[in-house]
């Protein structure tokens, strides 16, 4: 959610949570209907990946990632509308990253506390697409551009600097309509 520490200073503790769990159910709800896995809820952040514990083939994880994201994006905007109409001011926003590539998988922790995520450079990419994203927008890496480009419209954003690569990378932004 961008801006979330801000928001956080504007609404009253019981609005944020209402919002909250609202955000939260919603986008749950997508992330099933496109068989993502959900590794990790940090804060107000999801972090989703496809291809493990099933895996199809590279293509069709990078397609059904951008539409969730885009259904996320759309979902989102029904839900401002509803939040601003209901008197929250500044409804929350958000911003995807997607990347695709090889990553280590697994359950990692300990025995009292244990989680199913996927590490490694490929996730640090989609977290510093998200992170760069303008808010309301899915930004995607080359390599799932290549993959989806011929089904879902993109236009190309230009390179950005990723924290811990040397050299930047080409980014790409999905229209939603």
């Amino acid at each position: 959610i961008h801006n979330f520490t801000g928001i956080t200073d504007i609404l009253e503790p019981e609005d944020l949570a209402e919002l909250l769990n609202d955000y939260f159910y919603h986008m749950f709800k997508i992330i099933d209907k496109y068989s993502g896995t959900l590794a990790q809820m940090t804060g107000d952040g999801l972090y989703v990946f496809f291809g493990a514990p099933d895996f199809t083939n590279d293509s069709d994880h990078a397609e059904r990632c951008a539409r969730m994201a885009i259904e996320m994006q759309l979902t989102m905007r029904e839900l401002q509308k509803t939040w601003y109409e209901s008197g929250i001011e500044t409804p929350f926003k958000i911003r995807c990253g997607i990347n695709t590539g090889v990553a280590t998988v697994g359950s990692y922790g300990t025995k009292k506390r244990m989680e199913y995520v996927a590490m490694g450079m490929q996730v640090n990419i989609a977290s510093r697409l998200e992170s760069s994203a303008d808010p309301g927008s899915i930004y995607l890496s080359h390599s799932t551009w290549g993959l989806i480009k011929d089904k879902i419209t993109c236009e190309k954003v230009g390179k950005i600097e990723v924290k811990g690569l040397s050299r930047p990378i080409s980014a790409y932004k999905i229209i939603v309509d």
